[in-house]
């Protein structure tokens, strides 16, 4: 008992250290990429607002959080909420590995050791940091295992224990459908067992329940019974197409304009599916159709090509660097001072459970784990072997690990360490500089994305400027550069110093939102024209900048015949900047819009910087 309390402190305080620590920084405060996403979800489920449409993404996660939603969490704690959640969940986790390891060991020593090297494992925290759905479907993964190793330890199988962790694994994959394949294991360990058949319904109906229940939801939401989600089709064509690099999800091209809490490989599958079928059905059905047909017939004639790359995951997922996948863990980890000492890496983890497994090859227990473990890396083969994607192989390898310190003879001790050295002389092997470094460039721009977004400018200047020394002419960091210079220079005491017109200039030629900036500087500077024709142009583009580029020309006294043609029934939908701006040319209709939106005192205050910006004098507003 002390033992385990001791364990459980230790992770207990490294958790919650961590947690705590990172929910200070940028990407705590502002979640980007899926973080976003997933939030974005949670907060259209909570409020009834989801799209005509089944789940593109697994939606079991989401949902747990938009009860949190429902509960009263304000949107701007909802980062903070999920973390706190994902810390619960991870302490959870924990004690389930050292129920298994107990199950699989049966001694403390071994269930302390495979606690803490799951506890304690910095990947694991570095993704339950952020709000995934992977922290949430281990949970769920390890409590069907746990049940699936007490239904089938007995003489006689419990069908109780055995019901559970069928509902168990099924919810795994629901939370994360990369766990489909560790339902077949569970059924195979069952027909295994001379009694298995008998009780096969036992495990098949909670399976095929709650697969239904999703499908439901979907057929009820989007009109058609799906128990996946549709992300996968075009996830499949870029994990295994001619493109596909073998380790984690790369954009074949550049989106000019991102909006935060939207998916880059939706809007590109849907960009390059209308490019590649013009006139075609836009439908999700017709997508997902096309590209499971482009995945298979690029198999069917380039099958040499295609085991290559499964060759190269292979090796990849073997290998001991955290690959890519919405950061890279290697950057993140060199800034935190909680993980940048931490000496727990994946080639020692594999290493120690290969060695446990040759050691201690008779018990069933351990065996049972390691089918699971392999029934999973399969399933990595066809997609990416990413770190989050190879992450819920941690907590099996942890509880493999904890034999390490089971008592053996001498020569079994010697074939084990022997089995050690070679997994660590495989999988040890370091990644060339440029290619483990290849997307620290990504990373830079994360987090300088994510402190624009607070308003952090000088620290989003430090970032995107480290990007711009490895990539000097990417667009995006450009882009980012010119907001964050222009905002920092908008926050500056004296508005009538120069602005950043050279850095926003750089990133007009592909950024509308460095367009409207130019704009604005222009006037300032007196080129009322050139500023005019810049805005306007984003006007006919009717893209994301429309509403801004629209409020710019109304702050500068334009006569614009789309001030007539405006359809006030639509207000709703306008821009705050657009609403901002008819309300300073006296349009008396939107400041009452603004005050659902925003508190008077807030309203007054970014009038009065709006009418700083465009040089109007105090009290310029008119009344109509």
């Amino acid at each position: 008992m002390h033992l385990r309390l001791i364990v459980f402190a230790m992770v207990a305080a490294y958790t919650g250290g961590f947690l705590l620590w990172y929910s200070s920084t940028a990407l705590g405060l502002a979640p980007v990429l899926d973080g976003r996403e997933q939030l974005e979800l949670a907060t259209r489920i909570a409020h009834g607002t989801l799209a005509a449409e089944p789940y593109y993404r697994a939606a079991l996660y989401p949902s747990l959080v938009a009860w949190m939603i429902k509960a009263g969490v304000v949107a701007e704690q909802l980062p903070f909420a999920a973390r706190m959640l994902n810390g619960v969940l991870h302490l959870l986790s924990t004690a389930l590995v050292w129920m298994i390891a107990m199950r699989v060991w049966r001694a403390p020593g071994a269930a302390a050791l495979s606690a803490l090297l799951f506890g304690m494992n910095p990947v694991v925290l570095h993704f339950a940091a952020d709000p995934l759905d992977l922290t949430f479907a281990m949970t769920l993964m390890l409590g069907g295992m746990l049940a699936g190793l007490r239904a089938l330890s007995g003489e006689v199988i419990d069908r109780v224990a055995l019901v559970c962790a069928a509902a168990l694994l099924a919810s795994a994959m629901l939370a994360r459908p990369q766990m489909l394949l560790l339902l077949p294991v569970l059924l195979v360990l069952l027909m295994a067992r001379a009694d298995g058949r008998r009780h096969l319904l036992w495990a098949v109906v909670p399976m095929f329940a709650l697969a239904g229940l999703m499908g439901l939801a979907n057929l009820h939401i989007g009109g058609e019974f799906r128990v996946l989600p549709w992300q996968g089709a075009y996830n499949v064509w870029a994990a295994n197409g001619p493109a596909a690099n073998g380790r984690y999800f790369t954009q074949r091209e550049k989106i000019a304009v991102y909006v935060e809490g939207t998916n880059p490989a939706r809007v590109e599958s849907e960009r390059l599916y209308q490019r590649d079928n013009p006139g075609a059905p836009a439908d999700y059905a017709s997508m997902s159709r096309y590209w499971h047909q482009r995945t298979w017939g690029y198999i069917s004639s380039a099958p040499a090509a295609w085991l290559r790359l499964v060759a190269s995951k292979a090796w990849y997922l073997l290998n001991n660097f955290e690959q890519y996948d919405i950061k890279t863990y290697q950057f993140h980890q060199a800034r935190s001072p909680w993980l940048r000492n931490n000496p727990l890496a994946w080639s020692w983890l594999l290493a120690a459970a290969v060695a446990a497994l040759v050691m201690q090859a008779h018990n069933r227990a351990a065996r049972t784990v390691a089918l699971y473990a392999l029934a999973y890396a399969s399933g990595l083969l066809l997609s990416y072997v990413s770190a989050r994607f190879r992450l819920p192989l941690v907590p099996m390898l942890a509880v493999l690990s904890g034999g390490l310190i089971t008592r053996v003879e001498r020569s079994v001790l010697l074939r084990g360490a022997l089995g050690a050295a070679l997994v660590l002389g495989v999988s040890g092997q370091a990644m060339a500089p440029g290619e483990a470094e290849r997307t620290f460039l990504q990373d830079y721009l994360l987090s300088a994305r994510a402190a624009v977004t607070l308003g952090f400018y000088d620290e989003a200047l430090a970032d995107v400027r480290q990007a711009l020394r490895r990539a000097p002419r990417d667009a995006t960091a450009r882009e980012l550069l010119c907001v964050a210079s222009f905002n920092a220079w908008l926050r500056a005491a004296q508005l009538q110093a120069a602005g950043p017109l050279q850095e926003c200039a750089d990133a007009a030629g592909n950024s509308p939102v460095a367009q409207r900036a130019v704009g604005i500087l222009y006037w300032r500077e007196g080129r009322a024209d050139a500023a005019r024709r810049l805005w306007s142009a984003l006007i006919v583009r009717a893209g994301v900048e429309h509403d801004a580029a629209l409020a710019a020309l109304i702050m500068t006294q334009a006569k614009l015949a789309e001030l007539d043609k405006l359809d006030w029934r639509k207000a709703g939908e306008w821009s705050n900047e657009l609403l901002f701006a008819l309300a300073s040319r006296g349009y008396g209709k939107a400041r009452p819009i603004l005050q659902t939106r925003l508190a008077t005192a807030e309203i007054d205050r970014q009038m009065k910087a709006l009418e700083a910006l465009f040089a109007l004098p105090p009290g310029a507003i008119m009344q109509r």
